[in-house]
């Protein structure tokens, strides 16, 4: 790109959360630093949120190698939105970048985020669908799962479009007046603050693109554990968005959770009656055999794999349910999430 090109840009400042991302983190900064953006357009600032392993010591190294990243760390516990604030703090830029450190964006994420944004007045926020990933066998068949209408309902992670407006992107690319018109991340959501900050976009007027063109990969989770406990907080996350915003909900939210009350009913149920019986095993059986369907579908011609995404699906929506009722149990209880306390980052400085 030659410099007049470059002059017509807008400067992108990208942000990055990390706490405990030794195994992820130079991956990350190595594409996110490796852009064909142009250089002197780009910064990057990562807010480390206490993290107990190496992160701090390896985001150093790579500051030292490239002027471009500043790394800010206090070494206080910050959840995610809290970190990203920091970042935004120190950020200028006429372009904001949310960037994942468990994952990493391809080569012209950056340049194709602000090529779509420039295309329409209206877009305040682009972004593409994540190509899920796993570093285990388990961790693979979440990607699968997870890339399923199946494994994640009306979420744009199993959608087929490849170019559309939307209500939510993950780790969207922003215009920063409109951050800062509408707010920036709420820190009381520890998990969903995508969502909540996408949603308070489209209600001030503001349009969100989903382009697949935009790639940045995503690794899963490596465990049923792990899943499990991922989408247990997402659960609990979206009651906190709908309690905040109720035009939010949408039907299909609620289906994980009406399922597990349903079955838990009827598990109640049968106990007492016959009729429950046979209904809880009708329901138990019809559950697998369209999840098993499905993994056949997803996984073909791996078909190995089948066993894994069923127990995989399991993990997403079990976990998803729980977090859901609890998160309304909390509610009804009058006992809202904890909110975190921003605490102030100190920069490491290169030496």
């Amino acid at each position: 790109m030659n410099r007049q090109a470059a002059s017509n840009l807008p400067t992108v400042d990208i942000i990055i959360s990390t706490f405990n991302e030794r195994g992820y983190i130079d991956r990350c900064l190595e594409h996110v630093l490796g852009q064909d953006y142009p250089a002197e357009l780009m910064n990057v600032w990562l807010v480390d949120g206490g993290s107990t392993d190496e992160t701090v010591a390896i985001t150093s190294h790579w500051a030292r190698r490239d002027p471009r990243l500043r790394v800010l760390a206090s070494g206080k516990r910050l959840n995610l939105p809290e970190a990203l604030n920091i970042a935004l703090e120190h950020s200028s830029a006429d372009v904001v970048a949310k960037i994942d450190a468990h994952g990493f964006p391809e080569k012209d994420y950056i340049s194709r985020a602000v090529e779509a944004l420039m295309s329409n007045e209206a877009l305040k926020c682009v972004g593409g669908r994540p190509v899920q990933e796993g570093d285990t066998r388990f961790g693979e068949a979440v990607a699968y799962a997870r890339g399923s209408r199946v494994g994640v309902g009306g979420s744009e992670y199993g959608g087929a479009s490849e170019r559309r407006h939307v209500e939510t992107v993950q780790c969207g690319v922003y215009w920063r007046e409109a951050l800062d018109t509408v707010g920036w991340f709420d820190p009381a959501m520890n998990f969903g603050e995508d969502d909540e900050l996408n949603w308070r976009l489209t209600e001030c007027g503001y349009r969100i693109l989903l382009d697949t063109r935009i790639r940045f990969h995503s690794v899963t989770r490596p465990t049923w554990r792990a899943a499990y406990r991922q989408h247990r907080n997402y659960g609990r996350a979206r009651v906190m968005v709908v309690r905040k915003h109720p035009h939010y909900l949408r039907l299909y939210h609620l289906a994980p959770a009406a399922f597990l009350l349903t079955v838990g009913a009827l598990a109640v149920a049968a106990v007492f009656s016959v009729q429950a019986r046979y209904a809880i095993g009708v329901v138990g059986s019809a559950y697998f055999v369209v999840l098993a369907l499905e993994a056949v579908r997803v996984v073909a011609p791996r078909l190995s794999f089948v066993p894994a995404v069923v127990t995989a699906f399991v993990a997403l929506h079990l976990g998803y349910a729980v977090g859901m009722i609890k998160g309304v149990t909390g509610m009804i209880l009058n006992r809202p999430g904890k909110r975190g306390v921003r605490q102030r980052a100190v920069e490491v400085s290169p030496r």
